[in-house]
């Protein structure tokens, strides 16, 4: 049985504090310039899983990328598989800034080792952001337009609805503050309506 729920650690799904000092840092910042060809970037070789939801964590690091939280997640947690996430998007310190990267797990499209949900990581995709959220660090702009146009992709690919779509802390498990007070989720959700929307009245006129 899936165990998913809004989680008991969170008292409000949106941060409206945290959205403002997102948009002040990037009121004046140019459009980012990463865009990677999704459907290839996502192509794997083997049956897609039916995946049910996505969940955004943050890394709560200030620096890293793929390969170095695989290194740790094999050799120091002792995980078969490695990197927890199916994907990792970089900010710019060991990896492009808004550089999508694609994990083993994803590759070989199997259970992710993000929550502490057995039953959440059987069926929910896992994106990390490099970057402490909680503390020091607010997502580049390059991060949050990659994770909305990856989010949007893979939504659209397995059907996910966007009551699916869920930050960390709102999956049912021990309590989390990932990805961090600092994360614009409200932000991530409205560019995503935003785009459906576009896509639903260019559908209407054709």
């Amino acid at each position: 049985m899936i165990v998913i729920a809004l989680g008991l650690c969170a008292s409000v799904l949106f941060f409206p504090g945290s959205k403002i000092r997102w948009a002040a840092r990037h009121a004046n910042s140019e459009k980012p310039v990463y865009a990677q060809n999704l459907e290839c970037l996502c192509r794997t070789g083997v049956s897609d899983k039916p995946w049910e939801y996505i969940v955004i964590h943050h890394s709560a690091t200030t620096k890293g990328n793929a390969a170095r939280f695989d290194y740790y997640h094999r050799e120091k947690r002792k995980w078969e598989h490695g990197l927890a996430y199916h994907f990792v998007i970089g900010n710019g310190s060991f990896s492009g800034d808004g550089e999508v990267e694609v994990g083993d797990r994803w590759k070989k499209q199997i259970h992710g080792a993000h929550t502490a949900n057995a039953d959440c990581n059987r069926v929910a995709i896992g994106i990390c952001l490099v970057g402490d959220f909680e503390n020091t660090d607010i997502p580049t702009e390059n991060q949050i337009e990659s994770l909305v146009r990856l989010i949007q992709y893979l939504s659209r690919k397995y059907n996910i609805p966007s009551s699916n779509i869920l930050q960390h802390k709102q999956v049912h498990q021990k309590c989390t503050a990932c990805p961090g007070k600092n994360f614009p989720f409200a932000e991530v959700k409205t560019r995503l309506l935003q785009i459906a929307s576009k896509r639903n009245n260019l559908m209407l006129e054709l």
